[in-house]
């Protein structure tokens, strides 16, 4: 009875994770599924990220079986997980924002700047040409190492659960149930995510995909340096003291401070686009 119970609350706070902001899971799927500026988009990032993030889950959980779970969940380790999560981050952010340069193309825009906006349309360009979104597939990428980061909830899987499995050959069973719990709500989570500029009713199908791929690839750069940040100061044990959880306090600067300004910004410049036009 305890293993089955250890599996069915494995599986229950794999939902919880894929629903309740996560450092390790929101930023990234935000930014593939916005950047993707489709529902179909969305549920494909949410569904390769939390693939890869099940197998990384699973495989942990079978070593965590052999007690070798103190190791991945130690602080050093931890730090080592937000600075390579926000690597990768900000070089796929990079890729995108530098495939979708139009004449002296800003990181955060310039507003005051027409001269360039006016050079895209006279080039015929308009809101939607050359339109590069975050690839989906890069999420496997991102899934895979951001399993590794630990949080309330795998804690529980990896030291708790993987004990009450009454056999080696069935430790990966926990951190499995996890993952696909993960996966069912994050697939969810995206789909909406992705939906968000189709509900505009102003804006036309190639300012969407612009807007999206602009928000998407800032957000990842601007994110992965506030993770590599977060990590730096992690792993040289000079963090300051935080109010709340580490995870909550890097998810609310990344919403506050990157993604909303980056979705305003990105915003303002494919409407620039559309008034040079007239």
């Amino acid at each position: 009875m305890v293993f089955f119970q250890a599996l069915a609350y494995s599986f229950f706070f794999g939902l919880l994770h894929g629903i309740l902001p996560d450092e390790h899971t929101w930023p990234i799927t935000f930014s593939y599924a916005i950047g993707g500026a489709s529902g179909k988009e969305g549920m494909k990032a949410g569904l390769y990220f939390s693939t890869a993030f099940t197998v990384q889950r699973t495989l942990v959980s079978e070593l965590a079986y052999f007690a070798l779970a103190p190791f991945l969940i130690s602080r050093t380790f931890e730090g080592i997980v937000y600075t390579v999560v926000g690597f990768v981050m900000s070089i796929a952010g990079l890729i995108v924002l530098r495939r979708n340069r139009y004449p002296h193309f800003h990181i955060f825009g310039d507003m005051k700047r027409p001269a360039d906006l006016n050079a895209l349309v006279e080039q015929g360009g308009s809101a939607g040409t050359l339109v590069t979104a975050p690839p989906v597939r890069w999420t496997i990428i991102h899934g895979f190492i951001a399993g590794f980061g630990f949080g309330g909830f795998s804690l529980f899987v990896n030291t708790v659960a993987v004990m009450d499995m009454p056999s080696p050959w069935l430790g990966f069973l926990p951190g499995l149930l996890f993952g696909l719990g993960t996966m069912i709500t994050l697939i969810i989570i995206s789909g909406v995510f992705g939906s968000l500029l189709r509900l505009v009713p102003s804006l036309t199908v190639a300012e969407i995909k612009r807007i999206g791929a602009f928000t998407g690839g800032r957000t990842l750069f601007f994110g992965g340096i506030l993770f590599g940040v977060a990590g730096l100061l992690i792993v040289t044990n000079i963090e300051p003291y935080l109010p709340a959880g580490r995870g909550q306090i890097v998810f609310v600067l990344f919403m506050v401070i990157i993604a909303i300004p980056a979705f305003v910004y990105s915003w303002k410049e494919v409407t620039a686009v559309r008034k040079c036009g007239r």
